[in-house]
């Protein structure tokens, strides 16, 4: 008994196993199909001829120079770090600008480089007092503190955009809304630590002795520093190539980033609030931007396997017909008919139709002394009927190497008087 208590609780555990094995393998083909730019299709066989079964949520393949876009935007940019607390948010507001370059590589990831430019503000600390001059006079800085002061920054970074819309909701094709997820890191140089009263601090001695002993802890020469970036953008769709963006980002730098890297908070920075206004390229080819869905999905299909259950129906009553029609066989001859058709005022000779003048170039092969008539069956001799045939023969000339003398044109069918067996290619419109 307790051996077959062992055998079940083992069994259990294995389901257990085989349920989880499972569920890890569904999540990773969720996660590899956003990966990949292209779905799986289907595919269907009729006369040896492969045709794509395309599903509606299928995305298109691109190419390099597909969906990209040109990026400007404007906005302000509010700096957080040392002794910040003490100034209002909105008085440590300063303009900034960007200039971004992107490709949208996946519908729900894309990357974009870009420049920007900050106006920074920046609070001084507790550090200015009274001091004596060379002449011993009394000198009081004690107003510096807490004062705001001004500097530039220039940054080059790079940007991965992950389409929260798109992950959670599914692809759809030119949807109006899209929320993106920003993370980031990139490079930024800051200079020319002036205006405002702080203008007064430049005179106190700078040098690298007075920094070790924090006599001035303000180092106002230029800083090149490592940004790290993360933020949320939202994009709206207002025309074929125009999109409109609103995005809120957060960039950390070390807290030498304010020039002054003594105080005790370990990083400094700046939150940029930015409107834009972006341009996407067309697609090659000159298609509008996007993931588009191919030229043939069911419909098409489904379209095209209605003409051709046509064709076939039509081909059914004209072998009927003829079989009637007894007084204009001359003698016992095998007859085949093979049905041609076009699209409409068009000569092109499409794959599925290629596939029956195969068809009826080895029944030639087996049976060398047939005659081929190309003709058609509403008795119109025109251009169009001459071109379409000339097609058809050529084919059977080139590809198929049948002599010319066994291909015969005729307008009418009704006007064929074969001798033997014979092989009918009717050009059906």
């Amino acid at each position: 008994m307790k051996h077959l208590v062992n055998i079940y609780i083992i069994k259990i555990k294995e389901n257990i196993m085989k349920r989880i094995a499972l569920t890890l393998v569904s999540v990773l083909l969720c996660l590899s199909s956003f990966a990949q730019n292209r779905a799986d299709s289907t595919v269907a066989l009729f006369d040896d001829l492969s045709i794509p079964l395309v599903e509606k949520k299928y995305v298109a393949n691109t190419n390099f120079q597909d969906n990209w876009y040109l990026s400007l935007y404007g906005g302000v940019t509010s700096n957080f770090g040392s002794d910040c607390s003490h100034s209002g948010f909105f008085r440590l507001m300063g303009p900034a600008a960007m200039l971004a370059v992107g490709k949208e590589i996946t519908p729900i990831s894309g990357v974009r480089f870009q420049i920007n430019y900050n106006r920074n503000t920046g609070v001084t600390d507790n550090q200015f007092g009274q001091s004596l001059d060379d002449l011993g006079n009394v000198q009081d800085f004690s107003d510096l503190n807490h004062n705001r002061f001004k500097w530039n920054s220039y940054g080059l970074s790079i940007d991965y955009l992950l389409n929260f819309t798109n992950l959670i909701c599914g692809f759809r094709e030119n949807r109006k809304f899209h929320l993106q997820g920003i993370v980031g890191i990139g490079g930024s140089v800051s200079r020319n630590y002036t205006t405002g009263k702080f203008a007064e601090a430049q005179k106190i001695d700078n040098s690298h002795e007075k920094q070790l002993t924090n006599e001035d802890k303000y180092d106002n020469r230029q800083h090149s520093l490592i940004c790290l970036r993360a933020g949320v953008a939202g994009t709206f769709m207002i025309a074929r190539n125009w999109n409109l963006h609103l995005e809120a980002v957060g960039n950390i730098l070390d807290n030498s980033y304010d020039s002054n890297p003594t105080t005790s908070n370990t990083w400094d920075g700046h939150v940029d609030y930015l409107v834009g206004i972006s341009y996407r390229f067309n697609n090659k080819g000159g298609q509008a931007p996007g993931f588009y869905y191919p030229r043939h999905d069911l419909t098409e299909y489904r379209k095209r396997m209605t003409s051709i259950e046509n064709i076939r129906e039509q081909t059914r009553r004209r072998r009927a017909e003829l079989e009637e029609m007894t007084d204009t066989i001359d003698v016992d001859a095998q007859v085949m008919y093979t049905l041609i058709a076009f699209d409409e005022n068009d000569t092109a000779i499409d794959r599925l139709q290629q596939t029956n003048i195969y068809t009826t170039a080895y029944a030639w092969a087996k049976n060398q002394r047939c005659i081929i008539y190309i003709t058609n069956s509403t008795a119109v001799d025109d251009k169009l009927f001459r071109k379409r045939a000339e097609a058809i023969r050529n084919i059977l000339l080139e590809r198929y190497e049948i002599p010319a003398s066994k291909i015969w044109i005729m307008a009418n069918e009704k006007d064929i008087k074969p001798i033997g067996d014979y092989i009918e290619l009717i050009v059906n419109d």
